[in-house]
């Protein structure tokens, strides 16, 4: 009988947690509801910018490097085709 009444009390306690947990979630949402219908909204001002310098001289650093990189490249296929070239003469 104890053993009874003790689960009984367990699961009562269990069931007002969740319900109060429950209640303070919906004042919660209904609170951040009424913040939001209260809210006034208004345009941005005249001053917003989009600060893009910065990225675009990094977007010009990187083709520039890639570009100097294909150079590179180029350079060092057309060194190679002329060592072929004299190994062909050599032999």
């Amino acid at each position: 009988r104890v053993d009874q009444l003790k689960y009984d009390v367990q699961h009562l306690q269990t069931a007002l947690r969740n319900f109060q947990h429950r209640r303070y979630l919906r004042e919660q949402q209904e609170r951040q509801r009424e913040e939001l219908l209260a809210r006034t909204f208004t345009a941005n001002d005249s001053d917003t910018s989009i600060p893009i310098d910065e990225t675009l001289q990094f977007n010009e650093s990187l083709q520039s490097a890639h570009r100097g990189m294909d150079e590179l490249i180029g350079s060092g296929t057309s060194i190679l085709a002329g060592l072929r070239d004299q190994r062909v003469t050599l032999k």
